[in-house]
């Protein structure tokens, strides 16, 4: 999954005040929208830091191995290309940490949930 649609608009900044420029405390933001639809459109999705095929740091490289020795297919956005991913992401999910590994629209975890999970055989079934 390209992480494109979460590209920030031209000439747009965040502030504290104000993170999601165009937009207030009661409006959706864009960014938090398109996660939303991300995660709706796609049976397994992972947040990570990189891509599958560099992952950005140990965490997201060992959800990645995981997934990939269940030979699940799964998308990935990569929530270092723009910071409101990160932001908006734990917003949605009420997470702080990255990788983020969904299944059927519901987070299933982190990195240590994930190998938890797969250790115990319960990975494949919450993935299904």
């Amino acid at each position: 999954m390209s992480s494109n649609q979460f590209s920030p608009a031209p000439g747009a900044a965040a502030s504290e005040s104000n993170p999601m420029p165009g937009t207030t405390a009661s409006e959706p933001s864009p960014i938090r929208e398109a996660i939303a639809q991300a995660i709706d459109e796609h049976k397994v999705i992972l947040f990570m830091k990189g891509t599958p095929e560099a992952p950005a740091c140990g965490f997201s490289a060992r959800t990645v191995a995981t997934l990939q020795e269940l030979d699940v297919p799964f998308a990935a956005v990569d929530v270092l290309a723009d910071p409101r991913i990160r932001q908006e992401l734990s917003a949605i999910s009420n997470w702080p940490t990255i990788p983020q590994l969904f299944a059927n629209g519901e987070l299933i975890g982190g990195c240590d949930i994930v190998i938890e999970m797969y250790e115990s055989g319960e990975l494949t079934q919450a993935l299904l």
